[in-house]
C-alpha cells in the first residue's frame, strides 16, 4: 500500500467535552480537521455555525511570543551544548499530559519577569555605556589642555577662544592669524577631519581676529564640565568600568537560569499546542449544546482515534462516524505515503517533485530501484562507497537523530550499497584500479555508454507502461494506449530492429520488430481518431503524435550521464593519486597524506552532489514524465509543535 487509505471522521459532542476532544485529536497527531461546508452544502449547516474567532488564541500566542523572547534573548548568555552532544543526546520524548503537568509545575511568571527586568537593566547600561563612550570620545580629543577652557571667560584683557576648523583650511587659518594681527595661536590636536587651536588675542583688537575665525568657520569649544579634560576622563573610564562589571553580574545572574532553559521550551511547546487547538475551534460546526468535528484520518489510525476519545472524553460522550472518501472529494484530500523500510527513504524524492494525489499512483516505489542503480553508477567506487556505508551507518547507531535527518541518513546508507557494488564493478577503489574489474572507466567506455542507454531505455518503457496500467484504471483507456501502452510498443520494436541489425540478425526479430512498430503506430492514428468527436482532427493529432519519438531520443540521450560522471568522477580519482606520486618519496608518507585525503574529500562530495542532483533529475524529467502527474498535498493534521521534543504515544494509546 504505497497510499494509505483515508477516512472521512465526524465527530460529534457536547460542548462542554470541546476542549478535552480536541486535546485528543492533537495526541493522535494524525487527524486533518476542515470545514464541512468547503465540501457541500448540507441541512446541518442551517443549525451550526463556525466560531470564527476563538476567544483565547490571541491571549496564548502572546504568552507564546512572550516565551519565545524570553528563550532567545536567554539563549544569548546561556551556553549551549555542542551539535555532537545535541545528536548523541537527541530530543527528549513527553506524552500531553507529562507536557503539562512539567509547564504546571515550572515557576514561568516568575522566570519570565526576572528575565525581563535584568534585560531592562542590561538595556539601561548599554544606554550608560553608549552615553560614556561618546564622552569619553570628546574628552579624548581635549585631554591635552592643562586647563578648563571656561576659564578663558574670565580674561579682562585679552580674549580667548577654543575651538575646531576643517583640517584642510589648517595652513591657511595659521597663515591668515598672523596677517590679521597679534595673537597667540596654539594648536590642540589636527586629525583627518578636523584641527582644534587655541587663539588669544587683545581684547581691543581681537574683532580683526574674529572676523578670520568666521572666514574659517571656527566652531567655539562647548565645555560642559567643571573639572580638567583629564580628570573628567578618569571619571569616565571609572564609570565604564562600574558599568561593565555590572554588566557581568546580569549576565552570570542570566547564565544561571541553564536549568530552566528546557522548561521554557516545553512553555512553548504547551502553549502553541493550545493556539493549535483553539485555531481548530473555527473549523468546527458549533450548536446550543453539541458540536460536529469533520476531519481526513488514516483508515487504520481509526481504532486509535476512538482509544484516545474514550481516554479523555469518555466512551458515552462522543459518537464517531467513519465515511468511505467519495470520488468527487479526491482532489481535496490529503495524500499519506505508506511504504516498507526500504522504499520508504526515497519518498523524499517524491516529495521534492510533488506528493500523488489521492487517487493516483505513489511512485516511489517504482523509481526507488532505478535511483538506487543509477546513483551507484555515477559515484562507482569501492572506497567512497564503504567510506557512505560507515558514515551513515556510524551515525544511525551512535545518534540520536531528529526523524527527518534520519530519514535522510537512511536514504544515503541504502545508495552506499549500490555505490560499493558499481565499485567493484568498475573495480575501483579511491581511483585505484582493482584486480578485479568488469568494466574499465578508461578502456570499456562504449560499453558502459551502452549500458547507459539500455537502463534509460528500460525505465522509459516502464514509466510508459505504467502511464497506460495508470490510465486504464481511471477509465482512460484510449489516452493509456495512446500515450502509454502504444509508445512502449514502438520502443521496444525499434529496440529489436536495433538488436537485429547491429548484435543478433535473425528473420523472427526482425519480423516481431515490424510487427510492434507499424502495429501499434496505426493505433495511435486510429484510436486518436476513434477517440475525437472530430475525426479529422483526432487523425491530424495522432499523425502529430507520432513526431513524439524525436523527444525519446532525446530523452535516451540524457541517460547517457550515467556513463558521463560515472568516468569523470574515476578520473578525477585517478589524476588526484597521480598528483601525489609525482611528489618526492618522503613527502608522499607527510604532506601527500593529507593532500590526498583533502583531495578524495573534495571529490567524493562533488561526486555524491552530482549524482544525487542528477539521479533525481532522469526521475523527475525522463520517469515522472511518462505517467505521474502529482499535484497532490500532505496531510496537514492538528498535531503538537514538536520543535523541542518529540511527542510520546501514552502507554494506553493503543488497543491490545
Amino acid at each position: 500500500m504505497a497510499i494509505a487509505k483515508m477516512k472521512q471522521i465526524t465527530l460529534l459532542a457536547e460542548q462542554a467535552n470541546k476542549e478535552q476532544l480536541l486535546k485528543a485529536v492533537q495526541e493522535l497527531q494524525k487527524l486533518e480537521l476542515f470545514d464541512l461546508s468547503t465540501l457541500e452544502e448540507s441541512e446541518l449547516l442551517a443549525y451550526y455555525s463556525r466560531e470564527t474567532q476563538p476567544q483565547n488564541r490571541s491571549i496564548h500566542e502572546e504568552k507564546m511570543k512572550t516565551i519565545q523572547g524570553t528563550l532567545a534573548y536567554l539563549i544569548q548568555y546561556v551556553k549551549q551544548p555542542s551539535a555532537l552532544k545535541k545528536m548523541k543526546q537527541g530530543r527528549k520524548e513527553y506524552t500531553l499530559k507529562e507536557i503539562e503537568q512539567k509547564v504546571s509545575d515550572f515557576p514561568l511568571e516568575r522566570v519570565i519577569d526576572e528575565v525581563r527586568q535584568i534585560e531592562r537593566k542590561i538595556i539601561d547600561i548599554q544606554q550608560q555605556r553608549k552615553s560614556l563612550i561618546d564622552t569619553e570620545t570628546f574628552l579624548r580629543r581635549w585631554d591635552r589642555l592643562d586647563f578648563n577652557p571656561n576659564d578663558l571667560n574670565d580674561f579682562k584683557v585679552t580674549t580667548g577662544r577654543i575651538g575646531v576648523i576643517s583640517s584642510v583650511n589648517a595652513e591657511s587659518f595659521n597663515t591668515a592669524l598672523k596677517e590679521g594681527g597679534p595673537a597667540y595661536v596654539e594648536e590642540i590636536f589636527r586629525y583627518k577631519d578636523e584641527a582644534a587651536y587655541l587663539v588669544i588675542a587683545p581684547t581691543d583688537s581681537f574683532a580683526e581676529v574674529n572676523e578670520v575665525l568666521n572666514q574659517f568657520q571656527f566652531t567655539n569649544l562647548n565645555y560642559p564640565y567643571s573639572a580638567l579634560p583629564k580628570e573628567e576622563l578618569k571619571l569616565v573610564l571609572a564609570s565604564l568600568n562600574k558599568l561593565s562589571e555590572e554588566e557581568n553580574g546580569l549576565k552570570e545572574k542570566l547564565r544561571a537560569y541553564d536549568s530552566d532553559i528546557d522548561d521554557l521550551k516545553l512553555a512553548e511547546e504547551y502553549y502553541s499546542n493550545l493556539v493549535q487547538r483553539e485555531n481548530a475551534k473555527s473549523l468546527l460546526l458549533n450548536g446550543s449544546s453539541l458540536f460536529i468535528l469533520n476531519g481526513w484520518l488514516e483508515e487504520e489510525e481509526v481504532s486509535d482515534l476512538s482509544v484516545l476519545l474514550d481516554k479523555h472524553v469518555g466512551e458515552e460522550n462522543y459518537a464517531i462516524m467513519s465515511n468511505d472518501i467519495r470520488s468527487k472529494d479526491y482532489d481535496v484530500v490529503p495524500t499519506v505515503l505508506k511504504n516498507n523500510r526500504l522504499v520508504e527513504p526515497f519518498e523524499s524524492v517524491t516529495e521534492m517533485y510533488s506528493l500523488p494525489k489521492y487517487n493516483d499512483v505513489d511512485p516511489t516505489p517504482f523509481m526507488m530501484p532505478f535511483y538506487l542503480v543509477f546513483f551507484g553508477m555515477m559515484s562507482a567506487d569501492l572506497g567512497y562507497g564503504l567510506i557512505l556505508l560507515v558514515g551513515t551507518l556510524a551515525a544511525l547507531k551512535l545518534f540520536k537523530l531528529d526523524k527527518g535527518m534520519a530519514r535522510f541518513i537512511r536514504f544515503f546508507h541504502l545508495l552506499s550499497y549500490s555505490v560499493i557494488v558499481w565499485g567493484i564493478i568498475y573495480g575501483s577503489f579511491f581511483g585505484a584500479t582493482m584486480p578485479i574489474q568488469l568494466l574499465s572507466t578508461t578502456d570499456d567506455v562504449i560499453t558502459i555508454l551502452v549500458l547507459s542507454v539500455v537502463f534509460g531505455f528500460i525505465q522509459l518503457v516502464y514509466g510508459l507502461v505504467l502511464n497506460g496500467v495508470v490510465k486504464w484504471k481511471k477509465q482512460e483507456r484510449a489516452s493509456g494506449y495512446v500515450d502509454g501502452l502504444a509508445w512502449a510498443g514502438v520502443l521496444i520494436g525499434l529496440a529489436l530492429l536495433v538488436v537485429d541489425m547491429l548484435i543478433l540478425p535473425n528473420t523472427i526479430i526482425r519480423v516481431l520488430s515490424y510487427v510492434l512498430i507499424f502495429a501499434n503506430v496505426l493505433g495511435i492514428i486510429l484510436i486518436s481518431t476513434i477517440a475525437s468527436k472530430n475525426k479529422g482532427l483526432g487523425f491530424a493529432l495522432g499523425l502529430y503524435n507520432l513526431y513524439g519519438v524525436t523527444g525519446y531520443v532525446g530523452d535516451l540521450v540524457s541517460y547517457t550521464r550515467l556513463m558521463a560522471l560515472g568516468v569523470s568522477g574515476g578520473s578525477i580519482a585517478v589524476a588526484f593519486n597521480m598528483i601525489v606520486q609525482y611528489l618526492p618519496v618522503p613527502a608522499r608518507f607527510t604532506v601527500g597524506i593529507v593532500l590526498i585525503a583533502a583531495l578524495h574529500a573534495l571529490n567524493i562530495f562533488l561526486t555524491y552532489l552530482s549524482a544525487y542532483v542528477h539521479t533525481a533529475r532522469l526521475q523527475y524529467v525522463e520517469f515522472f514524465g511518462k505517467f505521474y502527474e502529482g499535484g497532490g498535498r500532505a496531510l496537514s493534521p492538528l498535531k503538537t509543535l514538536e520543535k523541542h521534543i518529540y511527542l510520546k504515544k501514552d502507554s494506553h494509546q493503543t488497543k491490545n
